[in-house]
């Protein structure tokens, strides 16, 4: 293990070496599952198709970028969400796209779906018979509502989900003006963690039995644990649990002090004389602390970025995309370390169907492929 205080060597994890995962996925909670089996050492190739592109992929030129520029490739919450994996493309509406996708998932260990449940039925290719077909195969379908009821087939966002699981509900202030937290993907990113749990479960289950599983998550239901507190407060004591702005939940109210720096803030544990123009935030905090006023510093994403409790964990990490007018993105690493190392983010997210001739020439020769291409069967 690393000595106390010392920076985390960044390297390879190889936990999960050997393991194959395919997914078709879009946005942020599914395939956030597959970047961090990636990242624990299996190969992860996600299944794309040009004629619809997961909406992180979908960045609009804007009047900045020069002449050229892969803007589809460039959206940073692309490579948060698909670092560390390969990419094919595949018009699986046509009956030769189809029969790679299964030869795909013939050597395949795990598949990972979020799409809105009944598209695979459409493809005549229903869950059910996907696991006749391939019964070792371990399937995590993560979808708003889940894969029954009655509000199966709806799409879902995250700020719908939060909305829907009481989550929203609880944040604002008493006197009855909900805040919400519609620009944090809480319900995405809450489903990617519990996926990830949930696949290397069914893969410890498949090593006694010999058997895969279906896994069918709900992230409405997972983001309504978010509000367990408020759930256990309504049975204990009857109430309606609702947003009481900065109070603790024994009631004391905190306060948010200016520090001297521009647009720099301390959260303390009530209200303090301490704050205003004369003193950096390192000083105010010293100064209640001292006093025992409990106290922490309120940061921005882009003072997380840059704060050595943060950099010094190895927990950014600077990648290079291979298209040169992107050049090098800094990623945000996994929030954990396996024997004192920092899982290496193992490249940029791929440029859509880079993955063709390497992946796909497994299952065909080069001349098939090139007459795949022309037939549209790659789009």
């Amino acid at each position: 293990m690393s000595p106390q205080g010392a920076m985390p060597a960044v390297g390879d994890v190889d936990m999960l070496r050997g393991v194959k995962v395919v997914e078709v996925t879009t946005a942020v909670s599914a395939p956030l599952v597959g970047r961090v089996l990636a990242e624990m050492g299996a190969e992860v190739v996600k299944v794309e198709s040009r004629a619809k592109i997961d909406v992180n992929r979908a960045r609009l030129a804007r009047p900045t970028d020069p002449e050229g520029y892969p803007a589809h490739e460039a959206f940073q919450l692309l490579h948060e969400a698909s670092s560390s994996k390969q990419s094919v493309t595949l018009n699986m509406k046509t009956e030769q796209g189809r029969e790679l996708f299964l030869a795909l998932l013939a050597d395949a260990d795990v598949l990972i779906e979020n799409f809105v449940p009944g598209w695979l039925d459409r493809l005549d290719l229903p869950i059910d018979r996907l696991r006749e077909q391939f019964p070792r195969l371990v399937i995590f379908s993560a979808s708003g509502y889940g894969q029954t009821g009655p509000m199966r087939t709806q799409r879902s966002y995250a700020p719908v989900m939060t909305a829907l699981a009481g989550v929203e509900g609880l944040i604002g202030y008493e006197d009855g003006q909900v805040m919400g937290c519609s620009a944090l993907a809480l319900a995405d990113l809450n489903c990617s963690f519990n996926g990830v749990f949930l696949v290397m479960a069914a893969l410890v289950v498949r090593e006694s039995t010999g058997q895969g599983t279906h896994i069918d998550l709900s992230q409405i239901e997972a983001a309504a644990t978010l509000a367990g507190e408020a759930f256990v407060e309504h049975q204990l004591r009857g109430d309606q649990p609702g947003p009481v702005g900065n109070q603790d939940p024994d009631g004391a109210r905190w306060s948010l002090e200016r520090a001297a720096e521009d647009d720099c803030w301390v959260a303390a544990a009530r209200a303090v004389d301490e704050s205003g123009p004369d003193h950096a935030r390192a000083e105010l905090l010293n100064r209640l602390r001292a006093k025992g006023i409990e106290s922490v510093a309120v940061l921005s994403p882009q003072q997380v970025a840059t704060d050595d409790r943060f950099t010094s964990r190895g927990y950014i990490q600077d990648v290079e995309h291979p298209h040169p007018a992107i050049g090098r993105l800094t990623v945000t690493s996994v929030p954990w370390r396996v024997e004192g190392v920092v899982p290496r983010i193992r490249g940029a997210a791929p440029m859509i169907g880079t993955g063709n001739e390497d992946i796909l020439g497994r299952y065909v020769d080069a001349a098939r492929l090139a007459e795949l291409e022309q037939q549209g069967v790659l789009k």
